[in-house]
């Protein structure tokens, strides 16, 4: 037997499977998410990083200070944009409000009022389809409070931004 009858391997070309594997993340789970209808969207991150807090050094000196506040606000955006489709003509108003005693007084009894922003950001997550997980949340917002309501707050602006323009 020569080397041209010995049985070859047959190589696929680098389109083809690039097409299964594309195939293969449609049957799965798609953006990674898990959730049913979510399959084909894109997945997404986040516009800017988390210690970029200085891009908006007063959202992010306010949430170092009194992060109930910008959580409060935070939560009325993104509730406004999820009802109306619509950016906040309040942006958010004072963010003193119920959720805003909500957070403060989880912080001042027990210190766990970031325990109310791992709903908030998985929510925001699940409508800008950003990757992620609620692991990462959890170690987000109990780490780095200040960084991630400033960095929800600039994502809610993007979000914002790209309604106003769409309408």
């Amino acid at each position: 037997m020569n080397a041209s009858e010995v049985p070859q391997k047959e190589v696929k070309p680098v389109d083809q499977c690039t097409e299964q594997s594309q195939k293969k993340e449609e049957e799965g789970s798609g953006s990674g998410s898990g959730h049913p209808g979510q399959q084909n969207r894109p997945s997404n991150h986040w516009h800017t990083g988390l210690f970029d807090c200085w891009d908006d050094a007063g959202t992010y000196c306010m949430s170092c200070w009194c992060p109930c506040m910008v959580y409060g606000k935070n939560r009325q955006r993104l509730d406004h944009l999820q009802e109306n489709d619509t950016a906040d003509p309040e942006h958010g108003g004072s963010g003193c409000d119920a959720d805003c005693c909500m957070h403060l007084v989880l912080n001042a009894c027990c210190g766990v009022g970031w325990v109310l922003q791992l709903g908030q950001r998985a929510t925001l997550r699940a409508r800008r389809h950003i990757d992620g997980s609620s692991v990462n949340d959890c170690l987000t917002a109990f780490f780095c409070t200040p960084c991630e309501l400033a960095q929800e707050s600039r994502e809610l602006a993007e979000e914002e931004i790209a309604v106003s323009n769409t309408a």
